[in-house]
Formats: structure tokens, C-alpha cells, sequence
């Protein structure tokens, strides 16, 4: 990326412009020495296993709190 002037990256009233343009910029994807995919699986299953418990314990509490709103 080259580098400009600070002053040719005002605008008229002072502010910083800033360029998004890519000249010549590879992308290149990084990927662990695991692999991408023994990752997500981990932590996909504890992405699914917090959400059921989650669910499961707003069950019980709906549950529990229907249940006391009739007897009280």
C-alpha cells in the first residue's frame, strides 16, 4: 500500500479521508495447523450444548412459575 501525504487525505473541512481501494493486495485465508473444521466442530458442539441446558432450564422456570401463579 503506498503511502500518501496527510494532506492529500483532507477533505475540505479537515477530516480524514480514508481509501478502501485495493491495488494489489492478495488475500490469503488462515487456517490453523488443526484445520478449519476440527475447530468448529468444538466449538459448535458447545454452541449446542449451552443452548439446550439454556432451554431446558427456561422450561423448568416457566414451568415452575405457572404452576406457583395457580396455587398462590
Amino acid at each position: 500500500m503506498e503511502y500518501q501525504s496527510s494532506v492529500e487525505n483532507l477533505d475540505e473541512d479537515g477530516y480524514t479521508q480514508l481509501d478502501f481501494s485495493s491495488h494489489n493486495i492478495t488475500r490469503r485465508s488462515v487456517v490453523s495447523e488443526k484445520g478449519l473444521c476440527a475447530e468448529s466442530s468444538h466449538w459448535r458442539l458447545i454452541a449446542v450444548t449451552l443452548g439446550i441446558l439454556c432451554s431446558v432450564i427456561l422450561v423448568i422456570t416457566v414451568v415452575l412459575s405457572t404452576s406457583a401463579g395457580f396455587k398462590g
